[in-house]
């Protein structure tokens, strides 16, 4: 079970990297977060339940440095979130300090040949009590090694704890984040921290445990600690599966000192503009500017017309346009892209235009790419192909 919760964890991990690589850098950092905890879970399912040396070597000792990166990379996220800014500074760079001391120290042990991990893996699997006696780093042992990693993780949390603590209150009196985002936000990075902490406390007993005794001892008195882990692990996996809006952050208001955004919207035609959009929203006047920017500009024309296109358009983080969409608009990207590029190919079919245009050449000057997500794009939004709309119906389509 916990294996299979673990690769469950990496995979959607993974999934959430491909997705916010180029998005947002936020959740980039979460992202990697995860995929280290799935890379440590696994290597602790095979050291405690695994019985096959080939699966133990591949993974024992092999990612130790990364596991030093949990701590940097909760930090970056909960600070990144708290600040609404994903850039890191030179000073940032301290953190991986000890991350690179590891991986200085386990080089050896990475050009050692497969047999002799494999034989290494045999001998834990006999007896685990033997993980203390393989000093595979140049700079201190198995046991120094356990106890640095965790309790360094440990420091980090707690400090992630007093950001939430000192730093919440007084963004929550800024009034520049939208209320609702806030409360969930901040629940999720609690959530995050809390989990954090059981398991790091969880393997930090463990650990000194192994100490006065053994790491088989150890191991099976904690038991129960190993089960609410397991728990804390499960909420902090499908969380983000759960609730995917909290990667939206605390998204603030962004008071631009160009004049293009800071003018007033021009009319739309009520048929752009969302009416349940609450103005109340530190960011309702973000939400009005994209959508004067996509009615005047119509940048969806252009098909590589991207998420980041208005982003960068809008002087804006992309979680902000994400947010405005997806809560104020009530709607996705992907379909709001749609449904505009389907109501100017309806424009077009309804113009002087469609007697020297095909149906072809009117899905590419709406901005799709092929004939077929054309005519799939077209049905969704009006039930027929773009061929049977002009002998249907002659009367304006609204979306």
């Amino acid at each position: 079970m916990l294996l299979y919760l673990t690769l469950s964890t990496l995979a959607l991990a993974l999934l959430l990297l491909a997705n916010n690589f180029k998005k947002n850098k936020t959740a980039v950092y979460v992202a990697l977060f995860l995929i280290i905890v799935s890379l440590y879970g696994i290597t602790h399912y095979f050291v405690l339940f695994g019985q096959s040396p080939f699966w133990l070597a591949l993974f024992y000792n092999h990612f130790t440095p990364l596991y030093l990166l949990l701590g940097p990379l909760l930090l970056f996220y909960v600070r990144g979130t708290l600040a609404d800014r994903s850039g890191l500074t030179k000073v940032d760079c301290l953190h991986f300090i000890p991350a690179l001391i590891q991986a200085v120290g386990i080089t050896p042990y990475l050009f050692t040949s497969f047999e002799l991990k494999v034989q290494n893996a045999k001998r834990i699997i006999d007896n685990i009590d033997n993980l203390l006696n393989l000093n595979l780093n140049l700079f201190y042992n198995a046991d120094v090694s356990f106890l640095i990693r965790v309790g360094l993780f440990l420091i980090y949390i707690m400090y992630c704890g007093y950001l939430l603590i000192s730093y919440a209150p007084k963004i929550r009196k800024e009034n520049a984040i939208p209320n609702k985002q806030f409360k969930v936000s901040l629940k999720w990075l609690s959530l995050l921290v809390i989990c954090s902490l059981i398991i790091t406390l969880y393997l930090l007993i463990v650990t000194i445990f192994s100490f006065y005794s053994s790491p088989k001892e150890a191991f099976a008195n904690s038991y129960i600690l190993h089960v609410i882990s397991g728990i804390s692990y499960f909420i902090l996996s499908f969380s983000l599966l759960l609730f995917p809006y909290i990667l939206y952050g605390m998204p603030r208001k962004i008071i631009a000192n160009d004049r293009k955004f800071n003018k007033e919207p021009k009319n739309i035609p009520a048929d752009v503009v969302n009416e349940i959009i609450p103005e109340e929203d530190p960011l309702f006047e973000l939400s009005e500017k994209i959508t004067t920017y996509l009615h005047d500009k119509k940048p969806y024309l252009d098909p590589e017309f991207s998420i980041s296109t208005i982003a960068i358009n809008m002087q804006v983080p992309q979680n902000h346009v994400s947010y405005c969409i997806n809560t104020l608009q009530s709607t996705t990207f992907y379909k709001l892209r749609s449904d505009l590029r389907v109501k100017h190919a309806i424009s077009l079919l309804q113009s002087e235009t469609k007697e020297r245009l095909t149906i072809e050449a009117i899905g590419e000057q709406s901005g799709f790419k092929t004939r077929s997500n054309f005519y799939m794009a077209f049905k969704e939004c009006t039930g027929m192909t773009p061929t049977e709309y002009p002998t249907k119906s002659n009367e304006e389509y609204a979306l």
